[in-house]
C-alpha cells in the first residue's frame, strides 16, 4: 500500500506544474509537433517559415 501511495505522489509531481507557453501561435504549434515526422525538407521549411511568420504578426 505505502509503494501504491508513493507511485502515485511521483506522478502526481511530475505531471504537475508544466510550462504552458503563452505566445504558442497554432502555426508554430504544428511545426513543432511535425518536426521529427519523416517529411519532406521544404514541406517542414514551409511550416517554419508560417510559424515565424505568425510571430511577426
Amino acid at each position: 500500500m505505502k509503494y501504491l501511495a508513493l507511485c502515485v505522489l511521483v506522478l502526481a509531481g511530475c505531471a504537475s506544474n508544466q510550462p504552458q507557453s503563452v505566445n504558442e501561435t497554432p502555426e508554430c504549434m504544428s511545426y513543432r509537433g511535425m518536426m521529427t515526422a519523416p517529411m519532406a525538407p521544404d514541406a517542414l521549411g514551409r511550416l517554419k517559415q508560417a510559424c515565424e511568420n505568425s510571430k511577426k504578426q
